[in-house]
């Protein structure tokens, strides 16, 4: 006994104040005491912080020293307007709980380097935390405020309900070593591995037990982009449950300021980095270019998802990191207004989706705020509707136009203009002739209705003119309903959202004939390929999985795609430079990002620039019927 008692070692936090020592702690490992130094390192609070060492004999060593470079910002709580409502402990571990906190409270995640999901199951972090009352307080308050409401209860009950909750999520801390097996289950056997060792839990204990594996996963990764990356290496795909979770923890990885600067790397300018996050978005990033391999390798996940839900999460929250750079005063460029404009011209074009702007209502509130300043002149913002007259004429579908001032009407910021969107609105409505200015190959007309009437209510458009409008669409001639779908078919997130998704609901007006057999055929090079035959999806592009491979500098790894659905072929374009359809019978016209045009009879597919001393590829289509 006396032999162990000589053993046993001590760690004491001690932090100079005035001029004299003071302790601020004393933990039973060095690990635990050097993060609470580091963490009050950042805090700027004192002059000098250390770790001594204290032995069972009683004789001490200094093993960690540090001085306060001082001027750090204080950590603050985030302003949020919304918060998931959690009434038991395990409901804090759930997706949703986390990304409430990790928005509340964004700069002590960037301070600590980690997302909650890890800090969760750690009890001294949570006793710090607890400690840290300009933190704690105002983030228990805040949520407090927002949830009281939920329950029907005052706002100092649900305070005591919360850190009532709090108390319990440290008595699970404590208790985390019993979930070990769970975390050796996804080191052995991935997501599947750990979803199996699982598979006889409770269901309210899946997402602590998730998030405790993961927890472990990312503990030895510092930087950001190994977080990503350790993530990502879980992917599977063709797995709908292993992509759900890659998403979430992916998205939780991204969802933060300092987390998209480390994944960027170097931006000479606001804009480039923008403009980076797009093409992360879109599954385009280019490979080219100095970008950071945990960037290309999101990238590269998002463009393996076919369909667009897949990591609609992650999507979510790259949008949100575009939105707050577009909503900071920060230049887009350093080379001064003109430059400034034609950047945000190439960011909005990048954003441009079938049924308005990618992100939905707040997007495009951020777009017209930005364009009000950007395109100001002579020192005076540009005026609410000239801006949004220059968002909407970028479009050049009515959908995209109107989905654009529709979300803007739904936006607080649209709202206080709401009369100006809605006379836009309506104007717009007067110029539509036909099913196919408000729709691609999709869903049938009731969800063309369906959906436009949604958008339109949500937006405040007055009850008569949203019926007259889908009144209008309802009065388009029968032979014109076929495979339409309509402005906004809205299925947890917005098309618009998506720029690649397609509806995976097709339907055809029953009283249209059926369509015979078609078969499109594509040459290029000697080479042809035939659709359906090589699929119902074809990729033309830069990569090497491409059904048609280009070698073109202004190609895009995935610059097109050629789907076939209900007996339509159309072509979709997914890159940053455009591709021309030039049809024998008909005007040639520029597609861009997003863009979707029916192929039929014979043409051509031109993609390349002549500006940069290419010879375009000419990629000739023919669709005729079945053999």
């Amino acid at each position: 006994m006396a032999m162990s008692k000589r053993r046993e070692a001590r760690f004491e936090v001690v932090v100079e104040q005035g001029g004299k020592p003071n302790i601020d702690g004393v933990f039973e490992d060095e690990k635990s005491a050097t993060e609470r130094a580091n963490f009050l390192l950042r805090l700027a609070k004192f002059p000098v912080v250390r770790v001594v060492k204290v032995t069972g004999t009683g004789r001490e060593e200094t093993i960690f020293q540090k001085t306060s470079s001082g001027g750090t910002k204080l950590t603050t709580i985030s302003p949020i307007e919304t918060a998931n409502l959690c009434t038991d402990v395990l409901q804090v571990f759930s997706f949703d709980s986390r990304m409430t906190l990790l928005r509340l409270l964004r700069g002590y995640w960037d301070d600590q380097g980690v997302i909650p999901s890890e800090q969760l199951h750690r009890y001294y972090p949570l006793r710090y935390f607890e400690r840290e009352a300009l933190l704690f307080n105002p983030a228990v308050s805040r949520l407090a405020t927002l949830q009281a409401p939920m329950l029907g209860v005052k706002p100092h009950e649900r305070y005591d309900q919360i850190t009532r909750l709090f108390t319990a999520l440290k008595d699970l801390a404590q208790k985390s070593d019993t979930l070990a097996p769970f975390d050796q289950a996804l080191m052995r056997g991935g997501i599947s591995g750990l979803l199996l060792a699982a598979v006889d839990r409770p269901v309210e204990e899946r997402d602590r037990i998730v998030t405790h594996a993961f927890a472990t996963l990312l503990e030895p990764h510092r930087e950001w982009g190994a977080k990503l990356t350790a993530v990502l290496r879980l992917h599977q795909e063709e797995d709908g449950e292993n992509t759900r979770l890659v998403d979430e923890f992916s998205a939780e990885i991204v969802d933060g300021r300092e987390p998209i600067r480390a994944l960027i790397g170097y931006a000479p300018d606001l804009a480039s980095a923008l403009l980076a996050l797009l093409a992360a978005l879109r599954g385009d990033l280019d490979d080219r270019l100095p970008h950071t391999e945990p960037l290309l390798a999101l990238s590269n996940a998002l463009a393996s998802d076919g369909t667009g839900f897949g990591f609609a999460r992650t999507r979510e929250a790259l949008l949100h990191r575009i939105r707050g750079g577009l909503d900071g005063l920060t230049p887009l460029t350093r080379s001064g207004a003109a430059s400034d404009a034609r950047a945000f011209s190439s960011i909005v074009d990048g954003m441009i989706a079938f049924d308005g702007y990618m992100g939905g209502p707040a997007m495009a509130e951020s777009l017209t705020r930005r364009g009000k300043t950007v395109w100001a002149t002579g020192g005076t913002d540009l005026p609410f509707e000239e801006t949004m007259t220059r968002l909407a004429g970028r479009f050049t579908t009515a959908a995209g136009r109107l989905g654009y001032l529709l979300d803007l009407g739904a936006s607080a910021y649209g709202h206080k203009k709401i009369s100006v969107v809605i006379q836009r609105v309506a104007d717009e409505f007067n110029r539509v002739k036909s099913a196919a200015e408000l729709a691609a190959p999709g869903a049938s007309l009731q969800e063309v209705r369906e959906g436009l009437g949604r958008r339109l209510r949500a937006a405040g458009i007055p009850r008569a003119l949203a019926d007259g409008l889908i009144a209008k669409i309802a009065a388009i001639p029968d032979d014109q309903r076929v495979s339409v779908t309509g402005l906004g078919v809205v299925t947890g997130m917005r098309t618009a959202t998506m720029p690649h998704a397609q509806p995976t609901d097709m339907t055809v007006d029953m009283r249209a004939p059926p369509a015979p057999a078609l078969r499109l055929t594509l040459s290029y090079q000697g080479r042809t390929v035939a659709v359906p035959d090589a699929g119902a999806d074809l990729v033309i592009g830069r990569g090497a999985d491409c059904g048609i491979m280009l070698d073109h500098a202004s190609a895009s790894r995935r610059h097109a795609m050629i789907r076939l659905r209900d007996g339509v072929f159309t072509l979709e374009d997914l890159s940053r430079n455009g591709t021309r359809l030039v049809p024998q019978a008909g005007e040639q016209r520029l597609l861009k990002m997003g863009d979707v045009a029916p192929l039929s009879g014979r043409g051509e597919i031109v993609i390349g620039s002549l500006d940069l001393g290419e010879h375009p590829a000419r990629i000739a289509w023919s669709v005729a019927g079945g053999r």
